[in-house]
């Protein structure tokens, strides 16, 4: 039983541990899609660089502003021409022409407030324009709320799962050796005698469980994010190096209590004599 005890407990950490790391990429995924929704602010064509640099400022400086980019006039052609390839001959003679207008790339640090941000690079002067597909960063928010929820949904659920079934093999552990608790009882042992050599067990059960899934989880992650970056380049995984500290954290203390826990419970029972 105690052998048993040790597999269930290493397999609910070993899904506990996988769910954690699962939970912890998508929640990065969500932030790699916000970040992506950007904010583009045009500028006049009559504004002079000085104007666009202060312009530019301006919009850095917003307390809602990650990260701002100023593309001039000749950057924008210049990189125009690069997505164009082959085909940028058509753009020949456009130098210096009013053909594409300077602006500034913005990210924001809350694009659940871009409809405010928007409202605010408006009313700046020399901006003649603000692009802002509100459409999609009100899809994208819903999806990265709805990602973090479910993850914390399936996070609780998982949980309650791995604590059952934990709870109730070491129950069946401790009930193997219900005679023996109630001799003990029968020639004078006291409950907290009787109890604490069953708490220990579970912590070391515990313990063990942690070590043999964290061992398997940490060799198994790199490969697996490996192989699934090969196939999914569009987002950044979390590293392992990033994520080590609190999954070993999460895990440990998941473990030990409640091999601990759940040795002291199950025992309660037969301490009735």
């Amino acid at each position: 039983m105690t052998v048993a005890s040790f597999i269930t407990v290493s397999c609910c950490l070993f899904l506990f541990g996988v769910f954690l790391l699962f939970t912890l990429n998508m929640n990065s995924i969500s932030e790699q899609i916000e970040s992506q929704c950007e904010i583009i602010a045009r500028i006049d064509f009559d504004v002079s660089a000085q104007q666009q640099q202060d312009i530019y400022n301006t919009i850095l400086n917003l307390e809602n502003v990650k990260t701002a980019e100023l593309e001039t006039q000749e950057q924008a052609l210049t990189n125009f021409k690069k997505e164009l390839g082959d085909d940028a001959v058509v753009l020949e003679g456009l130098e210096g022409k009013r053909f594409l207008r300077s602006s500034v790339k913005i990210s924001l640090k809350d694009i659940r407030k871009s409809e405010e941000a928007v409202k605010y690079i408006q009313k700046i002067n020399g901006v003649a324009e603000v692009e802002n597909r509100q459409d999609i960063v009100s899809k994208v928010v819903k999806f990265t709320a709805a990602v973090k929820k479910g993850s914390v949904m399936a996070m609780l659920i998982l949980l309650i799962i791995a604590i059952f079934i934990i709870q109730n093999t070491i129950k069946l552990s401790v009930h193997a050796r219900g005679k023996e608790i109630q001799i003990m009882k029968f020639v004078g042992a006291t409950d907290h005698f009787i109890r604490m050599p069953f708490v220990i067990e579970g912590v070391m059960i515990g313990t063990l469980g942690f070590i043999a899934s964290f061992v398997i989880i940490t060799f198994g992650y790199n490969a697996v994010i490996s192989s699934v970056s090969s196939i999914i380049r569009l987002f950044d995984f979390v590293p392992l190096q990033a994520c080590i500290t609190p999954l070993g954290i999460s895990m440990a203390l998941f473990g030990v209590l409640m091999g601990a826990l759940g040795s002291g419970l199950s025992i309660k029972r037969h301490l009735k004599v």
